[in-house]
């Protein structure tokens, strides 16, 4: 290209490079995108006109974006401090709403709960349990009342309590991707459990003694809970009321506002552990400097929380909220012909996963109706114990839901014992895998990008007489590892789950041979074996935690609501628990195996792209052919 030509194509862009020096106020982002393309057409400057004035305006330009890019990059320390003077602040007025209807969802509750003492004696130890009410009765008996806070030593005290909070304050946040639902009904037992709880001593006279011994530490305890409720209802807001983004690109802005706010609330909640931890023991205090104390924490929430954030929208904020980059929307356009990092293939599993959603929840669904009846009348009663399990008092449900719910998965993997189950999870889950499998190869096989894969009973049958015994063959080899009772053969069925599921993958899309597949998928790993297990290990984890978040605390807090209605006793409530629980808990990893299986869909391509480069190719084949760009025919390269 001449140099007259390449400088007509690119003054324009130029230019307005030259504008955007001017600006006083510079978008870092921008100048950084700006500074990419000049330095590309720097590159080809000094490649065809080494000598020509072009190339030293450009290298000027190109000097000019560089030196405006690091003199606006912010400073670590600099970012820490917009972060809680402007950016918190921010998100806490664009939230008030949530805010407030965390706040009046808490008070409510804790409303409930004192109405409910008041009404029923017995009330506090439904909820707080028959162990720590005949301890606090003790305490009272002895003359001190508020001797719980004393039990422990300072430090084993506050890292004990400001553990547990943070679990509360990222439960109650986490809830809210169950449509705020979760986070609501987490806010009113909460407040259910604290009215119980501060009536119990109001009913015992006991009123001054424990609210000042109580709120020294629980002003900023609370409030860190309604935050978190705030954060909780924020990021569910994106999923129930998208508005004119779609709910993806509205999920995204909602969970960055919760993220933030939930972030705001952990200097709150150790605080609020140190103060318990060192503080509160100390009942000998004069009374009116413990009520100072309180009126100083409820000063700062106050004013942090409430005042400074009006006080910064009646002085304008630097830029509105909606300014944060959103992605664009990639339901139906995802590329299969691109080598892609692990963090490109995680957010391409979530928009298939979500193309998907209504087959993977009907599936999940159905073989949990189908595991919740085999359990229930064909695994020996022993066998039941870890699914027939209930907190002791709803007020430790917190303290044992990781416990309880880890319990259950041994028992779906104990084949020495019982055999059968074997043959239920292969064939169930290799069904799930079979029909996933499917799917995804004709999603990778469409170039519309617009394409929706319709379901075609013919299309599936033809495919299930080619191709179903390959998940079958494939599932029934890695479950056989779990017929060695030993915790090493857990260990490497686990570690091997990444390459079973790319070769599950493989035999599907490419519909070779067992051995062949197998050799295939060896293949394509090649030098990039650690891809597939990061991506896997990150899947993972995150499946883990939702298991364990979703199986437990949420479904307990739903049942819950059903024994309060319909008082289950004895054998009644042993078979609805078991049928429950057994049910959630293979609902939750139905919902999970779809996940890994469709990562492992997108390490696939990944590799077969790193490995055969064809997308490279046809570009390499296209250099020196000539293409019409905006009207214009122009040389390629």
């Amino acid at each position: 290209m001449r140099e007259t030509r390449f400088i007509d194509q690119n003054k324009e862009k130029w230019t307005e490079f030259e504008a955007l020096l001017d600006d006083k106020k510079k978008d870092p982002d921008q100048l950084s995108n700006l500074f990419i393309k000049i330095t590309d057409d720097l590159s080809y400057s000094r490649t065809y006109y080494p000598n020509r004035s072009v190339r030293v305006y450009l290298n000027g330009l190109a000097q000019a974006l560089f030196h405006n890019i690091y003199k606006n990059r912010k400073g670590k320390w600099r970012r820490f401090m917009e972060f809680w003077k402007e950016d918190l602040p921010q998100v806490v007025y664009e939230s008030r709403r949530e805010f407030l209807l965390s706040f009046l969802v808490f008070a409510l509750a804790i409303g409930i709960g004192v109405l409910s003492g008041y009404n029923d004696p017995e009330f506090a130890r439904t909820i707080l349990g028959d162990a720590y009410v005949n301890m606090t009765e003790t305490n009272i008996e002895n003359g001190d009342p508020m001797a719980v806070y004393k039990e422990m030593n300072e430090v084993d005290m506050f890292l004990g309590i400001t553990l547990n909070n943070l679990r509360v304050d990222f439960l109650t946040f986490i809830s809210g991707l169950f449509f705020a639902i979760g986070t609501i009904g987490i806010l009113i037992y909460n407040g259910i459990m604290i009215g119980s709880f501060q009536f119990f001593f109001i009913e015992r006279g006991l009123f001054q003694e424990s609210f000042l011994t109580i709120w020294t530490h629980g002003t900023l305890e609370i409030s860190a809970i309604i935050i978190s409720g705030a954060a909780g209802l924020a990021l569910g807001k994106g999923l129930v009321f998208p508005g004119t983004f779609t709910r993806l690109q509205a999920f995204q802005i909602s969970a960055r506002r919760g993220i933030k706010l939930l972030l705001g609330v952990i200097p709150l909640t150790i605080l609020a552990g140190f103060f318990e931890g060192f503080l509160t023991r100390h009942t000998e205090t004069p009374d009116w400097i413990r009520l100072i104390f309180i009126l100083l924490s409820l000063s700062f929430v106050l004013g942090y929380f409430v005042f400074y954030p009006w006080w910064l929208s009646r002085k304008g904020f630097k830029k509105p909220l909606e300014a944060f980059k959103i992605t664009e929307d990639r339901s139906f356009s995802t590329n299969y012909r691109k080598i892609k990092s692990a963090g490109e293939i995680f957010l391409d599993t979530f928009t298939l996963y979500k193309k998907y959603l209504k087959g993977i929840i009907i599936s999940a669904l159905s073989i949990a109706a189908l595991y919740s009846g085999v359990y229930y009348f064909f695994l020996p009663p022993d066998f039941l114990e870890p699914f027939q399990r209930i907190p002791s008092g709803t007020f430790n449900y917190i303290f044992e839901f990781p416990n309880w719910s880890i319990a259950k998965l041994p028992v779906l993997i104990n084949y020495p014992d019982w055999p059968m189950l074997a043959i239920l999870n292969v064939i169930a889950f290799s069904i799930v895998a079979f029909v996933l499998c499917f799917f995804l190869k004709k999603d990778s096989e469409s170039n519309d990008p617009e394409y929706r894969t319709e379901f075609k009973w013919s299309q599936l049958a033809r495919f299930f007489r080619k191709n179903s015994f390959f998940a079958l063959f494939i599932v029934a080899i890695a479950n056989s590892l779990l017929f060695v009772d030993h915790g090493l053969a857990v260990a490497i069925f686990v570690l091997l789950l990444p390459i079973f599921t790319l070769w599950m993958f493989v035999a599907h899309k490419e519909n070779i041979t067992f051995f062949s597949s197998l050799g295939r998928t060896f293949g394509l790993l090649g030098g990039s074996w650690m891809r597939p297990f990061v991506v896997f290990g990150i899947l993972s984890f995150i499946g883990f935690v939702t298991y364990v978040l979703v199986d437990s605390p949420i479904a307990w807090l739903y049942f819950e609501v059903v024994q309060w209605n319909l008082a289950l006793e004895g054998d009644v409530l042993t078979t609805v628990v078991t049928l429950f629980s057994t049910f959630m808990t293979i609902f939750v990893l139905g919902l999970i195996f779809p996940f890994l299986l469709i990562s492992m869909s997108f390490v696939y391509f990944t590799l077969l792209e790193i490995q055969d480069a064809k997308s490279l190719k046809e570009r390499i084949e296209t250099i020196g052919e000539r293409k019409k760009v905006y009207g214009l025919e122009v040389e390629n390269g």
